[in-house]
């Protein structure tokens, strides 16, 4: 989560406290409805797609089988949960004896030490909890290489802590094991926090009668990226190749970590590929989030994205080939512009999360990307430092008429160098 996104959801608590607005650490399963689910998401595939938390089977399956609470996580717990004959059937190695294997003590303290597995861990957390639950850990002796913020906390306080925002979508976790909707819509979440590029870009996700949206942030968020869906949190559905069983493992190539993640395309994709001038740089939203659109090179999904792109959510874009299945989704929502339920992997999934970004770039005000050495007039053309990050999808020119911006299709990008030359070389007056 980023600083804005922290301070508007810390004066929304404020404005929001006298109406009780938070689940209370029971946890009811429905809870009020709070706006508050606007996430800076950052997730990379080596977080979210290895990490002994939700990449270990084991692990996972103590998960699902244990309240999301500090007691789950201490090195003693005795946690419910175990591995039938048929799950252990799908792990390489092992023979197809009817055997069970049950969950050892300490396992999710133990998932905690690998750093990858914290960070999908806070995200987990604010996903399933509200804001008044929270969930410690606390490392212990053993080898767990911590972040400089997370020194600060250990020794200022003993542990970790991770806490949840709004009302959160699963906040009865606290108590018990999640059922199937739960376990769903804490999936469809962590899946729209996957960013392939690292970059933490505000989200809105709506869909679920648990998710609220005041009007403030329908405003602020009017463009719809697409839906996710699915169940991550199943260990069956765990592509064993893709299982981490130790914290230094090289992470393996496999094109499916999750078989049940998914992603479709909103109605009109020409939103994401508007560029535009934002605090001085040329940007687009397929610079910073592209896992609900399908990938022109590699089909089925892009490099660095958890969920599998199956089709457009509704009627196919025109832009989209046309062997792109659509209608993958229900019916939308006219009010809510979100899907009651979507298709993947042969089943409907019913607890689907659509994402809205702020307002697509803009080129009305282009002044601050451009090098403040260039005068500009109407005889003047300035090819603008732009880095297209899909060159083989859109490229551009910029044309400057009348001190605007004109796109132009069919034309190569500025490359990465030369904009860098361009932003900090030192130019004299056109003429």
């Amino acid at each position: 989560m980023n600083r804005r996104t922290l301070c508007f959801g810390l004066s929304s608590l404020l404005l929001t406290a006298g109406l009780g607005l938070a689940a209370s650490v029971s946890g009811a399963p429905h809870a009020p409805p709070v706006p508050l689910m606007q996430f800076g998401n950052h997730l990379t595939l080596d977080r979210l797609g290895f990490n002994l938390l939700t990449t270990n089977r084991d692990s996972l399956t103590a998960l699902v089988n244990n309240p999301l609470r500090t007691e789950s996580f201490t090195p003693t717990a005795a946690l419910r949960g175990e591995l039938s004959a048929r799950d252990l059937a799908k792990v390489k190695g092992l023979p197809k004896v009817k055997v069970v294997k049950r969950i050892l003590a300490g396992t999710l303290h133990k998932a905690l030490l690998d750093p990858a597995a914290r960070e999908v861990m806070k995200d987990l957390v604010q996903c399933a909890l509200g804001s008044q639950q929270s969930v410690s850990w606390t490392p212990g002796a053993q080898t767990w290489r911590p972040t400089p913020e997370e020194s600060d906390e250990v020794s200022r306080t003993g542990q970790l802590t991770w806490r949840g925002v709004g009302t959160g979508l699963c906040p009865a976790w606290a108590t018990g094991a999640p059922d199937a909707r739960c376990q769903e819509l804490v999936s469809a979440c962590l899946l729209t926090r996957n960013n392939a590029m690292g970059r933490t870009q505000d989200i809105s996700i709506r869909g679920d009668a648990a998710i609220a949206v005041s009007a403030a942030e329908s405003k602020q968020f009017p463009e719809r990226e697409g839906a996710f869906f699915g169940n991550i949190l199943d260990p069956a559905a765990l592509n064993p190749a893709a299982e981490k069983v130790s914290v230094d493992q090289a992470r393996p190539a496999v094109g499916v970590i999750y078989e049940k993640a998914f992603a479709c395309s909103p109605p009109d994709t020409r939103a994401l590929r508007v560029l535009g001038c934002s605090d001085g740089t040329w940007v687009n939203w397929m610079s910073s989030r592209l896992c609900a659109v399908p990938d022109p090179k590699r089909g089925s999904h892009h490099q660095g994205c958890v969920a599998r792109y199956v089709g457009a959510c509704g009627a196919r874009d025109e832009d989209l080939p046309k062997e792109i299945p659509q209608h993958v989704c229900a019916p939308e929502d006219p009010q809510r512009r979100t899907y009651p339920s979507c298709k993947g992997g042969g089943r409907t999934w019913a607890h689907p999360v659509t994402v809205f970004l702020p307002g697509a770039p803009r080129t009305g005000s282009p002044k601050s990307c451009f090098p403040q050495q260039v005068h500009r007039d109407v005889h003047t053309r300035v090819k603008a430092p732009v880095v297209d990050p899909l060159p083989h999808h859109r490229a551009i020119k910029e044309q400057v008429q009348q001190g605007g911006v004109q796109i132009v299709p069919q034309a190569p990008a500025v490359a990465p160098a030369d904009a860098v030359r361009a932003r900090q070389g030192a130019q004299g007056p056109a003429r």
